[in-house]
């Protein structure tokens, strides 16, 4: 899920060359990247900037490429789909990350595997539809691809919802909710299922009920929706945008 291969997004082992679609007209063929080019040698280039498109299947969940670069100022965004969140071991991962300082939002659903390196180059992925099978993978250089592809991901990043589920960034309910409160709040609006907050939290699905419903009654909400945005307009989480 992480940084190494587990964002190869690909079936490729590390140091495999990946398909190069070069800039240039369109129906350019793609072509071989280098002997040694990989997701992973794309990634540890970063010089600047990193952002993805964080989605299951991986070939691995090792996060210390990402983690080392985070340490030496590299800035990271990421877009995590649903599905990637509820992933078995992800929410230790994912925090290990955001304490290293990466920004996190999560959607309902990614529209493909995506990582773009210093706005110079993406690495693509499609879904195959196979839990454990990741899709083929293609390297997109300079050029109005790759331009479109860095507007989708700042279209979907705008539209997604703050993913801090320890509450560190947002508000803090402005004093009007607890720590745990403002934890449960951020993984109840971050897309995950009733049953994988349960999971999160050790605790049974009524209590996530129980304590949806409380916070609602607090929001005079009527619907999670209604929740969400009260809790967005009233500093209880980060406001997306």
């Amino acid at each position: 899920m992480r940084g190494g291969a587990v964002r190869q997004a690909a079936p490729v082992r590390v140091g495999a060359p990946l398909p190069r679609v070069l800039a240039g007209p369109p129906g350019a063929a793609a072509q071989p990247a280098g002997p040694t080019e990989s997701p992973l040698d794309v990634q540890i280039r970063a010089r600047h900037e990193v952002l993805y498109f964080d989605a299951p299947p991986y070939l691995s969940v090792d996060n210390s490429t990402q983690l080392g670069q985070l340490a030496e100022g590299v800035a990271y965004r990421t877009v995590y789909g649903s599905e990637a969140v509820e992933y078995p071991g992800a929410m230790t991962r994912i925090d290990q990350c955001l304490e290293a300082g990466e920004q996190a939002r999560v959607t309902a659903r990614l529209p493909m595997k995506m990582m773009i390196v210093d706005r110079e180059q993406a690495v693509l992925c499609a879904f195959t539809g196979d839990p454990l099978r990741p899709g083929e993978a293609v390297a997109v250089g300079r050029g109005p691809l790759l331009d479109g592809l860095i507007e989708l991901f700042e279209r979907v990043w705008a539209e997604s919802v703050p993913f801090d589920p320890k509450g560190r960034f947002g508000g803090g309910g402005r004093g009007e909710l607890n720590d745990e409160e403002v934890r449960f709040l951020a993984l109840l609006l971050s897309g995950l299922t009733d049953d994988a907050v349960a999971r999160h939290l050790g605790v049974a699905r009524r209590t996530v009920l129980r304590r949806a419903r409380s916070l609602m009654d607090r929001a005079g909400a009527h619907s999670r929706m209604q929740l969400g945005w009260y809790a967005a307009h009233h500093g209880w989480i980060e406001a997306p945008g």
